[in-house]
């Protein structure tokens, strides 16, 4: 990826910008005096913003979750799709994808290891080091379990892992999976050697068990379960259909096999399948032995954690070489069946692109926490209601290992694959289990003069290279200084930047993270929403600490002006600046809505406070900004403090509007005079309605509904923005709407909440 020239002049520091110097900002007034307080939590599930639910509403809202884990069933073993003709015979699989919703796109790693570490720290290996098999999970992260635990949304869970952990290293502590974060473990830290023979180890005493290992940890998560008064989130790892290969109780599966060993070394596929088969029938089991309530209660989700091994693949569907340990689609496609509670898609098939990391923001949004992206986990929970998932266009998967070191990215269409040696291989996907698809992967399409496949080499790359972070090597340091670029292409703002800054409020430091790259038609921007300057400086502290976030906002590189303009709301973030901050404008708060803080959520509803306003105390700092409740620090009115306010030349870009436009400071050139420019925005004059839901009192800046657009008034349109040389552009203003107040064209799915 080429590099850009630095957009930034580190010689000018940013100046501290009071509230004084701008119209209508407050700070002086105590938290509890706070009129409007706090915005909506981003990601709510439903689409609303919505008061978090009380520890009671939790029980009577929040559904149980049981989380599958069949280990080593690739796609040719899974009965749920139509791929090979020799599968298992799953009544109980089958059923849940006939009561529920079947994913034709779901990736895992090639390894179970490296899966569940996704899985349960919702970060890549390159993030939360578990990259290859044997590896050790370290302490440093918050597991799925701990974060429920941790959210005042979901802590009224009760969390237990059975089974397979496997995260611990080859010589695994036998209490690793309390160290890290389980409240209840019971299972085998590692591989199996004999079904019938294996050390069972219970939150960190190991005992000999020679009953069944599918029938044994069924038998312990329906005892822990029966035990459950409050929502559960069991975790239930079986080792089946994994080496080695035996002959399951005759009970349990539907094959005339005789187990006889060398049966089994000649027939592996047919034993293979049979304990698939056994660990069905204790799947039913398990399910069978909720009480109707509690089961129609249950949200039960199903995956494989990589594809089959080689030596039982079906070779019709996979060559050997493309099997469990390989980037291929024998390797990292999985099946993965979401049923029961909160699933309405009934007897569908999914084709989102979807990952195992993905799991953990998902499985945390169904326990209540509305923030639909934690780590480098997107939730996709929206699939089972409404069949949409905004900005996810590419996954993407790596390994390493001393056969295959490598990763793999797709979109819809292709899929590509780079090892560690820089080769290449390019593969068409489209429409994954059509005809014409090239699923089992045997047409690589590289080395390739085509100019279409070699810009889809490109984009596919530049996900893996976002993911690495190995835009530059060096980022560039941007701590208190102010921006000068004023290309209005977010192209030209390629790089990787970094600060270092404090929290003044509470003296506590943190270092800004942002990586601008270019992915296809869009620039990517992915930050840790700490800015580049001194922070909670105000006349009193934020409400909410502001936290390091991991977030992904998109620019198109071509933003065009839609037939009809698009309103602000709650729902969608307004614009990402060149510093990694968002710009958030509207409260939460109505008059005459709740308490007035918050609940406001139709966009509609008149009288919304303006943070800006000083009688409205909200608890901004000096840069007209504050935390949200999940702690992403955000601009609520003009953000002045990026650029330099004067005369002497027009003001650069400093950020993108989610519809592509680019968002310029206050000063511009005027036919050759440098000037500010005038909104087209005037307070009303007179006093407002009064009763029925209406406040009174004068015009006054209080609210939104306090000003009126003038057309033709100022230098500004509708929605704060004018076409000026370059092109269109919003344009910061002292006073409101002080960056825009309406979208021009069409907001990118990416901002979301």
């Amino acid at each position: 990826m080429s590099k850009k020239a630095p957009l930034f002049i580190s010689i000018i520091t940013l100046l501290a910008i009071t509230l004084s110097s701008i119209s209508g900002c407050g700070g002086s007034a105590t938290e509890e005096a706070v009129i409007v307080d706090t915005d909506p939590a981003d990601g709510s599930s439903n689409g609303t913003v919505t008061e978090q639910p009380t520890d009671d509403d939790n029980a009577l809202l929040q559904p149980n979750i049981l989380f599958i884990i069949s280990d080593d069933q690739g796609l040719d073993a899974s009965a749920q799709y139509d791929l090979s003709e020799d599968v298992p015979q799953t009544p109980t699989l089958n059923r849940l994808a006939q009561q529920g919703l079947t994913f034709e796109n779901m990736w895992v790693t090639p390894a179970c290891s490296t899966t569940r570490s996704t899985i349960i720290t919702g970060k890549y290996g390159i993030n939360s080091g578990i990259e290859s098999v044997p590896a050790t999970l370290s302490l440093e992260h918050e597991i799925l379990q701990q974060y429920l635990q941790r959210n005042p949304a979901s802590k009224n869970y009760q969390s237990a892992v059975f089974g397979k952990w496997h995260i611990g290293g080859g010589d695994t502590n036998t209490t690793h999976p309390n160290d890290v974060g389980v409240d209840y473990y019971a299972g085998n830290l590692g591989n199996l050697s004999d079904y019938y023979d294996w050390s069972l180890t219970i939150n960190g005493v190991v005992e000999n068990s020679t009953e069944y290992h599918s029938t044994k940890i069924t038998d312990l998560a329906i005892s822990w379960v029966n035990e459950q008064r409050q929502p559960w989130f069991a975790w239930l790892a079986y080792s089946a259909p994994h080496a080695p290969f035996h002959l399951p109780p005759e009970s349990l599966h539907n094959r005339n096999l005789s187990g006889d060993a060398s049966d089994i070394n000649n027939n592996k596929r047919e034993y293979y399948l049979a304990a698939i088969e056994a660990m069905d029938t204790e799947i039913g089991r398990l399910l069978d032995s909720l009480d109707e309530e509690v089961r129609n209660n249950t949200l039960v989700i199903f995956i494989g954690d990589n594809g089959t091994p080689s030596s039982v693949i079906d070779k019709t569907i996979y060559s050997k070489s493309h099997a469990k340990g390989s980037l291929y689609q024998g390797g990292v496609a999985t099946p993965f069946i979401v049923s029961g509670q909160g699933v309405t898609r009934l007897n569908e098939r999914e084709s989102a692109l979807v990952t195992a990391t993905d799991l953990y923001a998902t499985i945390a949004e169904v326990a209540g926490i509305y923030e639909t992206k934690v780590h480098d986990s997107q939730s996709f929970k929206s699939l089972f209601t409404d069949g949409t998932l905004p900005g996810k266009d590419y996954i993407y998967t790596a390994y390493k290992s001393d056969k295959v070191t490598g990763w793999t990215t797709r979109s819809d269409d292709y899929k590509l694959i780079e090892f560690a040696d820089g080769n290449q291989e390019l593969y068409s996907l489209s429409d994954s289990f059509a005809e014409t698809s090239d699923f089992s992967e045997n047409n690589n399409l590289l080395p390739s003069n085509d100019a279409d496949l070699l810009t889809q080499v490109r984009n596919l790359s530049a996900v893996a290279a976002l993911i690495y972070n190995d835009e530059t090597v060096n980022p560039i340091d941007i701590t208190n200084v102010t921006l000068f670029n004023h290309s209005q292409n977010c192209v030209d703002y390629i790089e990787q930047f970094t600060s270092t800054v404090s929290d003044i409020s509470n003296a506590t430091v943190f270092h800004g993270d942002l990586v601008i790259s270019q992915v296809g038609d869009k620039c990517v921007f992915k930050t840790n929403a700490i800015p580049n300057h001194d922070f909670n400086d105000g006349g009193s502290a934020f409400p909410n600490d502001v936290s390091e976030q991991n977030d992904q906002f998109e620019i198109t590189v071509n933003p065009i002006k839609a037939n009809s303009k698009t309103a602000i709301s709650l729902l969608v973030d307004n614009a990402i600046l060149l510093n990694g901050v968002k710009v958030d404008l509207l409260a939460a708060g109505c008059y005459g809505v709740g308490n007035g803080k918050i609940g406001c959520n139709d966009i509609e509803q008149p009288w919304r406070y303006d943070p800006m306003h000083a009688v409205n105390g909200f608890a901004v700092d000096s840069h007209n900004a504050h935390a949200q409740p999940n702690g992403t620090y955000h601009y609520h009115g003009s953000p002045m403090a990026l650029f330099a306010d004067d005369d002497s030349q027009a003001s650069p870009v400093i950020g993108f509007s989610a519809d592509g436009f680019p968002i310029v400071g206050s000063y511009f050139d005027d036919q050759g005079e440098i000037r500010k420019v005038r909104s087209s925005y005037r307070l009303k004059l007179g006093s407002r309605p009064s009763g029925a839901g209406d406040p009174g009192g004068n015009y006054d800046g209080t609210y939104r509904d306090d000003y009126e657009y003038v057309e033709g008034l100022g230098d500004l349109d509708e929605c704060n923005g004018m076409t000026v040389n370059e092109g269109y552009a919003y344009y910061v203003t002292a006073n409101y709407p002080y960056v825009l107040a309406c979208f021009s064209g069409t907001p990118d799915n990416s901002f979301n909440k």
